[in-house]
């Protein structure tokens, strides 16, 4: 197992690389594919404080679809403690039921902290299959909506088989089969979800930010398999963050870019010295980099959302995002 000091410097660059900073957003720790009824989410608080559910929703993307649906998104309720986890079981408690309303058995019904999807007419966000994308979103009062902070498989994909394996490119059923007929568990070294990237369009009108959406989803990178039907451990989740707590992971401030949208210069309002620059398009990919020297010149840049990445003199890293006209 690895320590949380060996796990922040083997992510560290990675999550600098997104303007992602460890344990500072809730994400989902266990992943729960069972039997019939037996579904399972678990979420993880990795910070100091405890944090209102009000603000975070769950949403399935059913076979590969990559447009929101309300009716596979339900908005949680309840509070989730400073390095503590939170379940989320389909709500399926009638013991005298059957077929597609089989109840959940009983040792999982007992972990729930919050039931989900009682009703197919109104939810079906917690009837997920190994083949659905699942997202933990979070709303954002600043821009009026909702953010994907931590993804679950890929949106817009379904993999060819019953779910994503272990062997590349992940969905065309070679290797071991993790996402169906399984209990996934986050690994001990992951300190984060993912990052907010670009804006995409989901269904007539609506519009909502992409999460760094994987190319390609390989389930074993961040979650430890275990058998159908296992759920020792749901409820508590070990992470590298509870030891990371203990130390100053500092912030770095909101750095004010402008103009945004832009048309030529862009330039940047910070108390802190800037000393290197890099642009990213919306797929993270390096577009150009340099040292700062008071603006930097977007006339080379097509039009469309991108990433800049700020390295601060005192070797922090932040990331802020504009807008090419």
């Amino acid at each position: 197992m690895f320590s949380a000091i060996s796990a922040f410097q083997i992510f560290n660059g990675a999550l600098k690389a997104q303007g992602v900073f460890p344990c500072q957003e809730l994400f989902m720790s266990e992943y729960i594919e069972g039997s019939r009824n037996n579904k399972a989410i678990e979420i993880y608080n990795p910070t100091n404080q405890a944090i209102d559910l009000s603000q975070y929703r769950l949403t399935r993307w059913q076979n590969g679809s990559a447009t929101w649906d309300k009716q596979y998104s339900d908005v949680l309720s309840g509070t989730i403690q400073p390095h503590d986890a939170f379940v989320l079981v389909l709500d399926r408690r009638d013991t005298t039921q059957t077929g597609q309303d089989t109840p959940v058995v009983e040792s999982l019904r007992l972990k729930a902290d919050l039931f989900l999807s009682k009703d197919y007419n109104t939810s079906y966000s917690m009837s997920f299959n190994g083949d659905d994308a699942m997202s933990l979103d979070k709303y954002n009062e600043q821009y009026s909506t909702w953010l994907l902070v931590d993804i679950m498989g890929k949106i817009g994909e379904r993999p060819a088989a019953v779910g994503w394996s272990d062997s590349f490119p992940y969905s065309t059923g070679l290797g071991t089969w993790y996402t169906a007929n399984r209990t996934l568990i986050r690994k001990y070294q992951v300190l984060t979800g993912c990052d907010t990237l670009a804006p995409i369009k989901r269904g007539l009108t609506a519009m909502a930010p992409q999460a760094w959406n994987p190319q390609y989803f390989d389930p074993s990178a961040e979650w430890d398999m275990h058998p159908r039907d296992m759920f020792d451990s749901l409820g508590v989740h070990e992470s590298g963050c509870k030891t990371l707590s203990a130390e100053k992971i500092s912030i770095v401030p909101t750095v004010k870019v402008y103009p945004n949208p832009v048309d030529g210069q862009i330039y940047l309002e910070t108390t802190f010295e800037v000393e290197h620059f890099a642009v990213l398009n919306s797929f993270g990919q390096l577009i150009t980099e340099g040292t700062f020297k008071g603006a930097i010149d977007t006339k080379n840049l097509i039009s469309g959302m991108y990433l800049l990445n700020l390295t601060l003199k005192n070797g922090q890293i932040t990331q802020e995002r504009f807008i090419k006209n």
